[in-house]
């Protein structure tokens, strides 16, 4: 179904009416407008990270706030058509595994399932490390073009893969079995994916999110 505005805004309203009981304190940021508030959830991955250290409630607690905020700050720039609906979708729900990645990699509980092949944590956690890296580069006086093409490139890739359903991640996952018969496994990075214009988008916006000072 095409995530129109209406369906969006809708789904951000259920979200955040869920967390009411749940809230925990966040950091605050930098500015207050809804690209402020999206940007300041995504730098606050070291946050989560401590939060989630040695007690799993409270990093779940923290992780539903973070991603609850980040929504809702979409949710105002939809509002506000500043994003479309469908390309908002595709940033929180690459938000939302990158979220839960930090958790996972911080909680004292047992991580991702066992399984031949799983790209998810590898492109959750490689889009969590251009997030960051993205964000230092926003106080360079010259930002070098080349490197913020090939965070863009990765980008595109991760939120393509991060926004498969489940049904098309095991069909990738079965194809790259049969073509491997027993030999070794792609990494992600060299497996073929193809980009959607939404992710492409996603990522620019992310991009140039994240470049902003």
């Amino acid at each position: 179904m095409e995530m129109t505005r209406r369906v969006f805004l809708k789904r951000v309203g259920i979200a955040l009416a869920s967390l009411l009981a749940t809230q925990c304190t966040l950091p605050g940021g930098k500015g207050s407008s809804p690209r402020d508030r999206v940007r300041d959830c995504w730098l606050r991955f070291d946050w989560l990270a401590k939060a989630s250290r040695n007690h799993e409630q409270r990093g779940q607690r923290a992780l539903e706030q973070l991603t609850s905020d980040h929504w809702a700050a979409l949710g105002a720039l939809v509002e506000a058509q500043e994003l479309d609906a469908a390309v908002a979708e595709q940033v929180q729900v690459a938000f939302g595994a990158a979220a839960e990645h930090v958790w996972l990699a911080n909680a004292p509980i047992t991580c991702y399932k066992e399984t031949m092949i799983n790209y998810r944590p590898v492109s959750s956690d490689q889009l969590t490390q251009q997030a960051a890296i993205l964000a230092e580069m926003a106080d360079d006086v010259d930002i070098d073009a080349a490197t913020v093409a090939q965070a863009q490139t990765a980008i595109e890739r991760d939120i393509t893969f991060l926004n498969l359903s489940s049904d098309d991640v095991q069909a990738l996952y079965k194809e790259i079995e049969a073509l491997a018969l027993g030999g070794s496994v792609p990494s992600f990075d060299e497996v073929a994916l193809a980009v959607t214009p939404e992710a492409v988008q996603a990522a620019q916006f992310l991009v140039g999110l994240l470049l902003e000072e």
